[in-house]
């Protein structure tokens, strides 16, 4: 019996936990009730026979409760991921009510989507990841925190399966396909704008939106497609992955890629956008607008662009600003005309977040304990002019305790998610008062 085994060799007690998920998905082999209860049953006289382990079995009874309802939590956790501003008071109320089974097509996520199910569950940081998010109840920056500090392959395509691909979980708020609705940008966009003025590699230097543009180590590049007025967008970030019980903090990666069309909108004879775009990110597909808002004088040393963008997904609508530069800091001879043009487009040019491209950050551990980048990524970095030279250096953290993975755990499944996305935002810069130069009067 699974959960007998498990805890019989004395190792990873909380296994049984898993065990007993499996068994109320239907995924494991011994998927009949009663085998289930039966070995459940088993593992707790196994377990409490000991003497020594008396203390252990006590935790066991709460790990499992927890484990029962991890299809539950995991459920509600996809309910509750995307809520847009204007959703979020309702999905808000929905978690607070208790779980809808309505909204759950259970034969489809244990068929259609079995194999991203399972493998959701054998992933420590898929389980929390998903119980993380389900205790948010629909509070989105609490969402992204969860998914800074657990987020993996193995939740993204769970999520991509039961929600977009099978519809498992019916929680479609909008329409899928590009925002037609959106609202203008505040000012025009530049009317005589060059789309291969954009090719080459870009840094986010400046964002506007928290949720969206302040993340560290924002490299894209823009290549052209065989397909006329189309470029391929190939986006790398960073979120910082806070640490776990008495480790230091890390950094996730992320890597995506887009496909941006130059459609130049017009709407009753003024320009509204330059191109839109479609990506996928965290199991959604997002479309966005992007408008340039105002860039570099032609001939100026130090090239930037501003650009302002609507985005949708079929949970929520959103907006941002941010700025490219070809180096990751902005150039000091730029900002007078970013802060102006922030300025006239209604948007505080103080509230701007300062994107950290610096070595110091972007050299940072990934979830592996190996840096973010790779040496060559590095060298592109602000003071890493030599990091694609040389032997690397980096040594693998030393392998945790059998008793400090069990407190790891126990402390993950415990914790407060709204202290995780607090740190994850604490993280980001505003830029210094000193940033832009003084406007003239």
């Amino acid at each position: 019996m699974m959960s007998v085994v498990v805890v019989s060799r004395g190792r990873r007690w909380w296994w049984g936990a898993v065990a007993l998920a499996a068994c109320a998905s239907g995924l494991a082999t011994h998927s009949h009730p009663a085998r289930c209860r039966a070995d459940a049953v088993e593992t707790t006289r196994v377990v409490a026979a000991r003497p020594e382990q008396r203390q252990q079995a006590q935790q066991h009874k709460a790990v499992w409760g927890a484990a029962r309802h991890w299809l539950r939590a995991s459920a509600l956790a996809v309910l509750t991921m995307s809520a847009s501003a204007n959703a979020e008071n309702e999905l808000s109320a929905l978690g607070e009510r208790g779980f809808d089974a309505s909204l759950i097509d259970t034969e489809c996520v244990t068929g259609r989507c079995r194999q991203p199910a399972q493998a959701c569950l054998d992933s420590t940081d898929c389980r929390k990841g998903m119980t993380c998010t389900a205790k948010c109840l629909g509070d989105n920056a609490c969402i992204t925190g969860c998914f800074a500090k657990y987020g993996n392959e193995e939740m993204i395509s769970f999520l991509d399966c039961t929600v977009e691909k099978n519809g498992c979980v019916k929680i479609a708020i909008l329409p899928p396909g590009p925002y037609t609705e959106a609202p203008p940008p505040p000012v025009t966009p530049i009317e005589a704008f060059d789309p291969a003025s954009l090719q080459g590699t870009w840094y986010k230097v400046l964002g506007w939106n928290s949720r969206y543009d302040c993340f560290d180590c924002q490299m894209n590049a823009f290549a052209k497609t065989s397909k006329k007025d189309r470029m391929q967008v190939s986006v790398d970030l960073a979120m910082p992955r806070p640490g776990r019980r008495n480790q230091e903090a890390t950094s996730y990666p992320l890597s995506l890629s887009e496909e941006m069309d130059f459609d130049f909108v017009f709407e009753n004879g003024k320009l509204v956008r330059h191109a839109s775009t479609r990506g996928h990110m965290f199991g959604l597909t997002f479309w966005e607008n992007w408008s340039v808002l105002g860039q570099n004088r032609p001939g100026d040393p130090d090239e930037w662009k501003f650009v302002y963008y609507t985005g949708k997904t079929t949970q929520n609508t959103y907006e941002g600003a941010f700025v490219y530069s070809r180096s990751p800091e902005l150039a000091e001879t730029a900002r007078k005309d970013v802060y102006a043009l922030a300025t006239r487009a209604g948007i505080d040019p103080n509230s701007f977040c300062l994107i950290r491209n610096d070595r110091a950050t972007c050299d940072a551990a990934g979830p592996s304990g190996a840096p973010v980048l790779t040496k060559l990524q590095r060298g592109l970095f602000v003071g890493a002019a030599t990091a694609a030279e040389g032997p690397d250096d980096f040594q693998p953290p030393a392998p945790r305790s059998p008793l400090d993975s069990i407190l790891d755990d126990l402390s993950d499944y415990l914790e407060d998610p709204h202290r995780t996305a607090t740190w994850l935002f604490n993280q980001q810069v505003k830029v210094p008062r000193n940033f832009f130069p003084p406007p003239d009067n």
